[in-house]
C-alpha cells in the first residue's frame, strides 16, 4: 500500500510498514522529515500565541519535542522507533488538546471535533481518523 508519500505504509499510516527491512527509504524518511518540520513550525506558533495569551503550554512543549524528533530523517528510516515516537507524538497533543479544552470552559471536553477547516493531505488521512477514533473512545460520561 503507498502511503502518498512514495513509499509503503501499513493501514494505520505508519510509514515504512511493509518493508522488508522495516526501514523508510532515504528519499521517503526525508520527505517525512520535511512534513513534521512543517507540523513543528506550526506547533512552535501555536505555542507562542498560546503564551501570549497566558496559558500553559507545558504539555504542547513535550509533543513539540518528539515532533522535533520525527522531522530527523534518519530517526525515521528506523520503523520501531517511528512508530513508538509517531504513537507518544499523537498521545501528547490529544492531551494538550483535552487539557486546553478544559481551561478554555467547554461543556464537553470529550467532544470530537468534525469539522475543521481545510482538507487533510491524503498522507495524514488514516493518522487523522485514528486520533479521532482515539478520543472517540475517552471518558464516559456516568
Amino acid at each position: 500500500m503507498n502511503g502518498g508519500m512514495g513509499g509503503p505504509m501499513n493501514p494505520n499510516g505508519v510509514p515504512g510498514a511493509g518493508v522488508p527491512n522495516g526501514r523508510l527509504s532515504p528519499d521517503d524518511a526525508q520527505q517525512f522529515s520535511r512534513e513534521a518540520q512543517q507540523r513543528l513550525a506550526d506547533a512552535q506558533a501555536l505555542r507562542t500565541d498560546l503564551q501570549r495569551q497566558g496559558l500553559a503550554t507545558k504539555e504542547l512543549d513535550q509533543a513539540i519535542d518528539n515532533l522535533r524528533q520525527l522531522t530527523n530523517a534518519h530517526t525515521l528510516e528506523d520503523q520501531r522507533i517511528s512508530t513508538d515516537l509517531r504513537a507518544k507524538t499523537i498521545e501528547g497533543f490529544k492531551d494538550f488538546e483535552f487539557g486546553l479544552r478544559r481551561k478554555l470552559g467547554e461543556s464537553d471536553s470529550t467532544r470530537v471535533l468534525l469539522q475543521r477547516s481545510g482538507d487533510v493531505p491524503a498522507a495524514y488521512k488514516s493518522n487523522v481518523e485514528e486520533y479521532y477514533r482515539s478520543i472517540g473512545k475517552g471518558v464516559k460520561k456516568p
